[in-house]
C-alpha cells in the first residue's frame, strides 16, 4: 500500500508585535510595570544621584556637557508688555532691583541669574530641586536629597508621602518634608512646608511621576566607561614610555645581573638627540611600541561620547567643531535648537510663576502701583530668552534681510532670536545714538565716509 504524502501547509502569518514575546536572544525586561517612584527606590534614587553628581564634578566632559546645556537653556531677560511704556519701565526696574542677591536670596549671595541656572543645573543632575517663597520676599532652594521621607511617618500619611512630598489622591503637591544635613546622623528633619510655598521645578517623563529624574540616568554607564578606558589607555600610554628599549640576545649569558649580562648601558641624556649603538653580532635592540591607542579605539571612544551627549541632547560637534564643516555644524545646531524649546519652556513656566508672585508682593506693600481699573492678571510680560548670536554674520544676516523682506519674519522676531531684545529697545537706542551724533557734528563726517567707500566699490 502506497502512502500518501501530504503537501505540507505554511503556518498563517502571524501578525503581532514582536517585542511583546520572550526571547533568549536578549535579556527580558521584568513585565511587572511600576511607577518611576517605585522603581527609583530611596537607595537608588541615593545612588543615582551619589553618581550624577560624582561625574560631573569630577569627570570634564560630563562636567562640560551640563555647562553647555546651562548656556542654551538658563538665560532670560524680562520685558514687560504692558502696552503702557512707563508701566513697562516700572516693572522692569522693579524685577531688575529684586534681581540683586541681597533682594532675591535668602542666603543674599547669588543672583536671580545664577538662581534660575543653579535650579536648571540641579534638576538636570539631581531630577528636581524646591524653590521656598519666603515671607520676606526672597527664595530658599532646597536641594533635591534634603526632600526625604521622614523616619516616622503617622498612620494616617501612610502610603501618601513620596520621596518627601506628600500628595493628594490624585497626584496634587502638598506638602514637602524638608531635612537638614548632618555628618554625623546623615539627615534630621527640619520642617514641613505647603505646597503654595512651593515651586517644585524638574525633568518628568510620566503622567503619575511625583519626583524629577535626571536625564543624565541613561548616560550614567556610558559616561563611566569613557573616563575608565581612557584611563586606561593613558596608563597603557604610560607605561609604554617607561620601557622605552629592549635588548634582545642569542646567546646564554646569566641573566642575574643586568650590567653584567647586557653589557650595554644607554644613556639618551637631557638633550635627547641621536644615539649610535655599537651592538654585539646577533644582537638587536628595539623601541617597545604599542600602538597606543589604536585607531579603532579612538574611534569607538568618538562613537561612545557621541552617544553619552545624547542624554542632553548635544551634537557631538559641539565638542570637536574640527570634524565639522558650516553646512554641518548649522544642521546640528538647528536640531539642538529645537530641542531645547520644551526645557525653555519649563523654565520659562517657573520664572512666570516666580514673577508673578513677587509683582503680588510689590503691590501689596505699595512698591509698584498699576493704572485705574488694571489688575495684576491683565499686566503682560515675557521672560525671553538671551539668543544665539550668528555663526556666519554675512550669510545669516543677509538671510534675515531677505527673511524681513518677504514678510517671512518681522524686525522683532530677529532681534529677539539673535539677541533677546525687544525691537523698540533696538530702535530707541539707535535713534539716542543718531541725535548724539548730530549733535556732536559726526553725522556728517561719517556720511562722507560712507559715500567714499560706495564710490570706491563701484569703480
Amino acid at each position: 500500500m502506497k502512502t500518501i504524502k501530504k503537501n505540507k501547509i505554511p503556518s498563517p502569518v502571524k501578525f503581532n508585535y514582536e517585542s511583546g514575546d520572550s526571547s533568549k536572544k536578549r535579556r527580558n525586561p521584568s513585565t511587572r510595570l511600576k511607577s518611576v517612584d517605585s522603581m527609583l527606590t530611596r537607595d537608588k534614587r541615593n545612588r543615582l544621584q551619589a553618581n550624577t553628581r560624582d561625574l560631573t564634578q569630577n569627570f570634564a566632559l560630563a562636567g562640560w556637557a551640563v555647562r553647555r546645556h546651562l548656556d542654551y537653556i538658563s538665560q532670560f531677560d524680562l520685558q514687560a508688555n504692558t502696552g503702557d511704556v512707563g508701566l513697562d519701565r516700572d516693572i522692569e526696574s522693579m524685577m531688575e532691583w529684586y534681581q540683586r542677591p541681597q533682594n532675591c536670596d535668602v542666603s543674599r549671595r547669588h543672583s536671580f541669574a545664577s538662581i534660575v541656572r543653579m535650579c536648571e543645573e540641579r534638576r538636570t543632575i539631581d531630577g528636581d530641586v524646591f524653590l521656598v517663597k519666603m515671607s520676606s520676599g526672597h527664595l530658599q532652594v532646597i536641594e533635591s536629597d534634603r526632600v526625604r521621607d521622614p523616619d516616622q511617618i503617622s498612620p494616617e500619611n501612610q502610603g501618601k508621602i513620596v520621596h518627601g512630598v506628600k500628595v493628594s489622591p490624585s497626584g496634587m503637591l502638598k506638602s514637602i518634608s524638608v531635612h537638614s544635613r548632618d555628618d554625623r546622623r546623615g539627615y534630621e528633619f527640619e520642617r514641613s512646608v505647603r505646597a503654595e510655598n512651593v515651586f517644585h521645578f524638574g525633568y518628568f517623563d510620566r503622567f503619575d511621576q511625583i519626583r524629577g529624574v535626571s536625564p543624565l540616568a541613561p548616560a550614567v554607564a556610558t559616561f563611566r566607561d569613557i573616563a575608565e578606558s581612557s584611563e586606561y589607555a593613558l596608563q597603557k600610554m604610560k607605561v609604554q614610555s617607561l620601557f622605552a628599549l629592549v635588548f634582545y640576545r642569542d646567546s646564554s649569558d646569566n641573566f642575574g645581573d643586568y650590567e653584567a649580562s647586557s653589557g650595554y648601558e644607554v644613556d639618551f641624556g637631557k638633550n635627547g638627540g641621536a644615539v649610535k649603538l655599537d651592538l654585539e653580532p646577533n644582537d638587536r635592540a628595539e623601541f617597545l611600541e604599542s600602538k597606543s591607542p589604536a585607531n579603532e579605539f579612538q574611534s569607538f571612544l568618538d562613537h561612545s561620547i557621541g552617544m553619552a551627549l545624547k542624554c542632553l541632547d548635544i551634537p557631538i560637534s559641539f565638542a570637536d567643531e574640527s570634524r565639522v564643516n558650516y553646512s554641518s555644524a548649522r544642521s546640528a545646531w538647528i536640531h539642538y535648537e529645537r530641542s531645547t524649546r520644551s526645557k525653555r519652556r519649563s523654565l520659562r513656566d517657573l520664572l512666570d510663576r516666580i514673577t508673578y508672585w513677587r509683582m503680588k508682593l510689590f503691590i501689596q506693600d505699595g512698591d509698584l502701583r498699576l493704572p485705574r481699573g488694571m489688575d495684576l492678571s491683565a499686566v503682560r510680560w515675557e521672560w525671553v530668552h538671551s539668543g544665539t548670536p550668528w555663526v556666519d554674520p554675512k550669510k545669516e544676516v543677509e538671510g534675515d534681510i531677505l527673511a524681513i523682506a518677504a514678510g517671512l519674519k518681522t524686525r522683532s522676531q530677529v532681534v529677539k532670536e539673535r539677541h533677546g531684545k525687544e525691537f523698540r529697545d533696538v530702535a530707541e537706542q539707535l535713534a539716542s545714538e543718531q541725535r548724539l551724533l548730530e549733535e556732536l557734528g559726526v553725522d556728517t563726517a561719517l556720511n562722507k565716509v560712507l559715500d567714499l567707500s560706495g564710490d570706491d566699490n563701484e569703480e
